[in-house]
């Protein structure tokens, strides 16, 4: 490479830089957040497994509601490794049984109904050793929107997938998804592995997301998209985090782990949970986080 054609590329890579800082604190109300939040909530946690984990949470809130009060039937950490790493994404089945502070044991979905984010991030943090740095909340409505300004996503459907519940209507093969099928395709439990199959489709999805649409074009549907992440999210992401998330995803080779806590399921008491072993877990992780 010639020294004009780097020093082009360089500038290339700083006008962008600067163009999505731009854009990002152009849009006044992006530093906000819902309100609810606890305060402790604004704070990067300092141990554990380090800074770089965020939080994405799945609300079980139907079409027009923007309360962010059901139970998080998503629960996915998405740790950024250091230099040289892969980056993770890990699920948290919804039905593993915890001791709620309070209320006993309890599927970890409902730490949010009980205590917000504060307790769902305490019982992930004596789980698994992760410390939260930032948490995202998105409803039906929200994934939807952003999947669409986003063009669609393609996906790889490797089993039949035909479930009323959720709306998944797949047969094997590729699909260029909206956002009511990608909707669908996330929420679908009717293959053998129930749950697990639904997490593992989860993470694809988002892997898939973040290998296609992080890249340049991104910059021309910023402001798009930064209006849906502030009115369809409630989260605890300043402006500034979003632009060190975009740069991180951006310039990253985006080959990302995709991984589900172990755990095995059990009835007890007529309630279906999965049973897990605290120190399984983090030995487990250990293996991805370092």
């Amino acid at each position: 490479m010639n020294k004009a054609k780097g020093c082009f590329i360089a500038f290339v890579a700083v006008f962008i830089i600067g163009l999505i800082i731009i854009l990002l604190f152009t849009l006044p109300d992006f530093n906000k957040t819902s309100g609810e939040q606890d305060s402790s909530d604004s704070q990067v946690a300092s141990s554990g497994f380090g800074p770089n984990n965020f939080l994405f949470l799945g609300v079980d809130e139907r079409e027009g509601l923007k309360n962010f009060k059901g139970r998080t039937d998503t629960i996915i950490i998405y740790h950024i490794a250091g230099w040289g790493q892969k980056d993770c994404l890990i699920s948290i089945p919804r039905d593993t049984r915890v001791n709620l502070e309070g209320h006993g044991w309890s599927k970890i979905n409902a730490a949010y109904v009980y205590g917000k984010e504060k307790m769902l991030k305490d019982e992930i943090y004596q789980l698994t050793g992760i410390s939260i740095s930032r948490t995202m909340l998105i409803n039906f409505d929200g994934f939807k929107k952003v999947i669409d300004a986003l063009g669609g996503v393609i996906i790889i459907v490797d089993v039949p997938l035909h479930d009323p519940l959720s709306g998944a209507n797949f047969d094997p093969g590729t699909y260029v998804m909206n956002g009511e099928q990608a909707l669908s395709f996330a929420r679908c439990r009717s293959t053998a592995k129930g749950d697990f199959d639904r997490v593992d489709r989860q993470k694809y999805l988002l892997s898939e997301l973040i290998r296609q649409k992080i890249n340049l074009s991104l910059i021309i549907k910023a402001p798009q998209l930064l209006n849906i992440l502030n009115t369809e999210t409630k989260s605890d992401f300043s402006a500034v985090d979003f632009t060190k998330l975009a740069i991180t995803l951006m310039f990253s080779n985006k080959d990302i782990e995709r991984i589900t806590i172990p755990g095995k399921t059990a009835n007890i008491g007529g309630v279906s949970y999965v049973v897990v072993n605290e120190k399984e877990v983090k030995e487990f992780l250990s293996k991805y986080i370092k």
